[in-house]
């Protein structure tokens, strides 16, 4: 099998050769360039059969975003953004169904990117391939357009889906539907005992059992009514609903108890939004 032709652009040198090296540790890859800028980039696109493109966004000249788009359709490659781009940025990414990764990333983040990257690389329709990034780059730009506070809390309210895709959102009746270990699962909010952060993922404990969601807790929180769920520590959420009783803890903290018998810790900092919700 042939191996997949991959182009690397990041301006920063560091961050592009600890790439480059990890890449280079994949049988199945073969790294044709490192870029270190945009137009540098588009000329690598443009004479380079590149199939695999893992590209920042915060550049100096043209940016990641203007790279795509001088790229003719036929020399659209599979991109991977690499990225500390902020929040509603992301969600466009994910509504395309493009992968991204977080700056810093983990080793097991990236074996699970180009776990699915390779696997769309080799199967995917071309004509598939281009509406998908033309579907995030429609999204992208609607998103620059909107230049208000009010604008961009509605830019982290869930789009449409296009067909295929199914990212984590809040449905109008108040359901919820997330993607989880491969399949969509549907929940009511009133479900959610507590969520915790666990790395690029938020852990959602619904009664008896827990489901891990590639989404941040930031997030999730724009798609979870305040009046019910506050967050009591930096990487911690809890339904107000399913809150037995607060007790104090050592040097001036408090535990959060809840009817299941579940012991949360209250960080001082967000003590006061806990009393406020109360």
């Amino acid at each position: 099998m042939n191996r997949i032709k991959t182009l690397i652009v990041d301006d920063e040198s560091l961050a592009r050769e600890d790439l480059a090296a990890l890449l280079r540790a994949d049988a199945d890859l073969e790294i044709v360039a490192c870029c270190a800028d945009g137009d540098a980039a588009v000329r690598a696109l443009t004479t380079e059969p590149i199939e695999l493109l893992f590209l920042d966004i915060q550049m100096p000249g043209l940016t990641g975003f203007d790279v795509l788009t001088k790229l003719p359709p036929s020399r659209r490659p599979h991109v991977v953004f690499v990225t500390a781009y902020d929040e509603f940025a992301a969600r466009a990414f994910e509504v395309g169904a493009v992968d991204y990764l977080s700056k810093p990333f983990t080793r097991k983040r990236l074996k699970e990117t180009l776990q699915r990257a390779k696997s769309v690389v080799r199967g995917q329709d071309r004509h598939e391939l281009v509406s998908r990034i033309d579907s995030v780059m429609a999204e992208l730009n609607r998103l620059r357009a909107l230049n208000s506070p009010d604008a961009t809390r509605a830019a982290v309210a869930p789009p449409k889906t296009p067909v295929g895709v199914a990212p984590s959102e809040s449905e109008g009746d108040g359901r919820l539907l997330f993607r989880s270990d491969g399949e969509l699962h549907v929940c009511t909010p009133a479900e959610i005992r507590w969520v915790e952060t666990v790395g690029d993922y938020v852990k959602l404990h619904l009664g008896e059992k827990s489901r891990l969601v590639r989404m941040t807790m930031l997030n999730l929180m724009t798609k979870l009514n305040s009046r019910h769920f506050v967050r009591i520590h930096r990487s911690t959420t809890v339904n107000l609903a399913h809150i037995r009783k607060v007790t104090p803890s050592q040097y001036g903290e408090y535990v959060v108890e809840l009817h299941d018998g579940t012991k949360l810790k209250v960080s001082r900092t967000y003590m006061a939004d806990l009393r406020a919700a109360l």
